[in-house]
């Protein structure tokens, strides 16, 4: 029942998605398990350390990765994604690239915000004042229905179908040999614990 095949072997790049915040980990629950996409959690900037692990992965694999990002649009949260992430990640000569897929200044129309003066003593609050303005606002406030269906979409939007329907396939037969299998273990199991209750049980003294 826990067996699953990592569908992302046959698929031209590797999907992970990231973001600044662990309170979204249970909202996107469902997504990640249905594709088996890695969730990162980066609490403020990443460490050196974790960033250029990820850097390490990605050298060792043939597939570019893609990484979605989630956050909130205000000084740190852009900073990140938009210039601190993506200037690492080439420093350290990982292969990949970042995807921003919320929150963005088209949703902010719908959501509610604050003051991006509340942040003026973010080191990126000139930065962020003099590209985005004066409002802010937080992932949290996105709606967690709409925030699942925009990264089940981008990472649909990524798959190759076809090869990720024929891992399906193969990961239903190799799941049907697991249980045959098992089927026959517990019938040969059965049939000699069988035999011993005919013939007086096991030596020993074993009760």
């Amino acid at each position: 029942r826990s067996y699953r095949k990592d569908y992302w072997l046959d698929q031209p790049e590797w999907v992970e998605v990231w973001s600044e915040k662990g309170t979204v980990r249970g909202t996107l629950a469902p997504v990640l398990h249905k594709f088996g996409v890695t969730f990162r959690v980066m609490h403020g900037y990443g460490s050196a350390t974790a960033i250029n692990a990820v850097a390490e992965e990605t050298r060792r694999s043939e597939q570019p990765m893609t990484i979605l990002y989630v956050g909130d649009h205000d000084p740190s949260g852009l900073h990140m994604a938009l210039e601190d992430l993506p200037k690492r990640l080439f420093r350290y000569g990982a292969n990949a690239t970042i995807h921003r897929l919320a929150v963005t200044a088209d949703d902010g129309r719908d959501l509610p915000s604050f003051d991006a003066a509340s942040k003026v003593n973010d080191a990126r609050y000139k930065w962020y004042m003099e590209r985005f303005g004066p409002r802010c606002w937080e992932l949290d406030a996105l709606p967690p229905p709409v925030l699942r269906d925009r990264v089940a979409e981008a990472i649909n939007g990524l798959l190759d179908v076809d090869a990720w329907n024929h891992a399906v396939v193969v990961e239903d037969a190799e799941i049907e040999s697991m249980a045959q299998f098992m089927r026959q273990y517990r019938a040969s199991i059965s049939g000699q614990g069988g035999n011993c209750s005919a013939s007086g049980g096991l030596k020993g003294g074993v009760r």
